[in-house]
């Protein structure tokens, strides 16, 4: 059938600016030190390399994000539902069964989750009888995860037992007591859409309290690296300002030559790791 159910060349053909390894199924593999990395990057410093680069519908607001103080980063496994209608369920139902898959259809793309991944599900904005995961699927989401999570653009049920997982954050667009029904999964690890914004199988996912950002892979140590930088500079002009060399309104603004000549002098023998801000 015709199903992007993990078709290593179609996840291939769609990400062809990918830089890094893939992955047996043919999502990219970007490495785990940036994954690791965009943990203290903010939506805003994400959106600014993004926006400047044309892509400008990555970011998606208005969550029900169950830890707030937590930051989720990780790999997109996406997938994809439609609402149900019996004739084309029953097809799905068999492809599902001929492929050995075990469980409910919400169940099937979980099974592929590796360390590192992120679950990113369409599920239209359906928060009753749209709940993805109980506890019983996000404890499977955070062992086969390790520290991931998910982003479903629908509901969640169980919510006070998601919250006592450890290492695991949802992004959510409600939470209800009903269990997921009249809605077909049609496709895992092809382009979807969350909101405004699309995310494609390999994508790194930044959920912050602002929201949720999917960053494609050729763009993700730019976005590391630009986050790093704007973070130093900011940590030298605040310092400064303590310091009174320099007053608030010379340090935000584009600063001087003089200004530059200094940070850069003091650069040389500082860094994120010396300063305790990596």
């Amino acid at each position: 059938m015709a199903y992007i159910w993990n078709d290593k060349e179609k996840i291939e053909a769609i990400t062809p600016l990918n830089p890094f390894d893939r992955f047996e199924d043919g999502r990219p593999n970007v490495p785990d030190d940036i994954v690791e990395r965009m943990q203290k990057v903010t939506s805003e410093e994400a959106w600014g390399v993004l926006n400047s680069k044309g892509y400008t519908l990555q970011f998606e607001g208005n969550w029900h994000n169950l830890h707030p103080d937590r930051i989720l980063t990780g790999r997109a496994v996406t997938c994809r539902y439609v609402p149900s209608r019996p004739d084309l369920n029953d097809v799905v139902q068999e492809i599902g069964k001929n492929e050995g898959r075990v469980g409910g259809q919400n169940s099937w793309a979980i099974d592929t989750l590796v360390p590192g991944d992120v679950i990113v599900v369409e599920l239209f904005g359906k928060i009753i009888w749209g709940t993805f995961a109980g506890d019983n699927l996000a404890t499977a989401i955070q062992t086969s995860t390790q520290n991931g999570g998910m982003v479903v653009d629908g509901g969640m049920r169980d919510y006070q037992r998601v919250i006592e997982l450890e290492n695991f954050n949802g992004f959510l667009k409600g939470l209800d007591p009903t269990p997921i029904r009249d809605v077909t999964l049609m496709e895992i690890n092809a382009p979807i859409r969350i909101g405004d914004a699309t995310c494609l199988p390999g994508d790194i996912v930044l959920g912050t309290p602002t929201g949720v950002t999917f960053i494609p892979p050729h763009l993700a140590q730019e976005v590391v690296e630009r986050s790093e930088s704007v973070r130093l500079r900011d940590y030298f002009g605040q310092m400064r300002i303590r310091e009174g060399v320099y007053t608030p309104g010379e340090v935000d603004r584009k600063w001087s030559e003089a200004m530059d000549k200094d940070f850069d002098e003091w650069s040389t023998t500082h860094d994120l790791k010396t300063e305790g801000l990596a």
